[in-house]
């Protein structure tokens, strides 16, 4: 149900009015907009008339659909092809499927040279007061071994902040598969993949929020529902704070002239708490081999003591709760898993 302030609406004098949407009120037709919220939509309904020209680049609410990506076998970067920034860089190159008419912004030849007129924050200077944006990729990030699959929901601020990973292989795929040591080298692989990956989506956006000045929510995901990358109002503010390395040219730069090019945020330290479980029986007939859970934290503090680990499970059990678990048959396999036996791991900042 739309919800509209009566006291802000005003409507066209009728004799003025052309047709239906013209008797419309503007805050009525924003937020029609912001229901349809897909930006290449949005662009298309600026050539309906003068009006609505001036109207969607008010639109707060935003939805940024990446179509197709364009092969990164261009000859720039050895190793692009095969790595989660190749497939980051394809898919800003494959924005400029979208249609772009005149957005009334000059783009100066300096700094904005460096960067692809049809990345996302170029796009976005189309619009006056981004508060909610969306941005869905094609396809997942990472090309894992035959069967194995893995789900991550990640929260940033300046970097990394939490994520939670499940991992699992199906088609009858045993313990013995996993790789040595009972499967921990795969599934600790499994691990820095999805952090790689969404660090990666992290570095897409930087120009996003750093030039979206009213936005409080960003998400970018894929079609496949592979990973997220969320970032809320308290971490963008801190993004927005952050003076640091992580925030400087040289870690933008990366000495390629590029800026999409093999960057990515940098991976803080971190304690990974990790349940597994060989072969996980869901609802449904449906079964998980090697089924496993990590939950990842920002590295604090902690003495190692009894207390510091208590506060740790407490913390991993309700990160999982309040929202970083999964729909459906993985958000039932992420409540039997966090019911196993837990290991502590902790890593270096990469």
């Amino acid at each position: 149900m739309l919800s509209v302030d009566p006291s802000s609406l005003s409507f066209p004098s009728p004799e003025n009015a052309s047709n239906g949407f013209d008797c419309l009120p503007e805050p009525i037709i924003l937020t029609i907009f912001n229901y349809i919220s897909d930006i290449k939509t949005l662009i298309r309904c600026r050539a309906v008339s003068r009006r609505f020209n001036s109207l969607v680049p008010q639109s707060d609410s935003l939805l940024l659909r990446v179509d197709r990506v364009i092969s990164s076998v261009d000859g720039e970067s050895d190793g692009d092809a095969s790595s989660v920034i190749g497939f980051i860089k394809s898919v800003v190159k494959s924005i400029q499927n979208l249609i772009l008419p005149p957005l009334g912004h000059t783009i100066q030849s300096s700094s904005d040279s460096r960067q692809s007129e049809y990345s996302p924050a170029m796009i976005l200077r189309g619009f006056e007061r981004v508060k909610e944006l969306q941005i869905e990729l094609p396809t997942g990030d990472l090309w894992l071994e035959k069967r194995a699959s893995i789900k991550w929901k990640a929260e940033f601020g300046k970097t990394l902040r939490n994520c939670v990973i499940l991992g699992f292989r199906c088609g009858g795929v045993g313990e013995s598969d996993l790789g040595g040591g009972g499967g921990l080298k795969t599934r600790v692989v499994w691990t820095i993949s999805a952090l790689i990956a969404a660090s990666a989506r992290h570095f897409m956006v930087k120009d996003v929020v750093t030039e979206n000045l009213h936005l409080s929510k960003l998400i970018i995901k894929d079609r496949e529902d592979e990973g997220t990358v969320i970032m809320n109002e308290s971490g963008i503010k801190e993004y927005r704070d952050d003076t640091g390395e992580n925030h400087s040219d040289e870690d933008r730069q990366n000495g390629s002239g590029v800026w999409w090019q093999s960057n990515r945020t940098r991976v803080p330290a971190v304690w990974m708490r990790m349940r597994h479980e060989a072969r996980l029986e869901l609802s449904n007939g449906v079964t998980m081999d090697g089924a496993t859970l990590v939950v990842v934290r920002r590295a604090g503090n902690a003495g190692g003591t009894a207390e510091d680990a208590e506060e740790e499970r407490r913390w991993d059990e309700g990160s999982v709760a309040a929202g970083g678990g999964f729909d459906g048959v993985y958000g039932e396999a992420v409540a039997k898993l966090i019911t196993r036996r837990s290991y502590l791991l902790e890593m270096n900042s990469f």
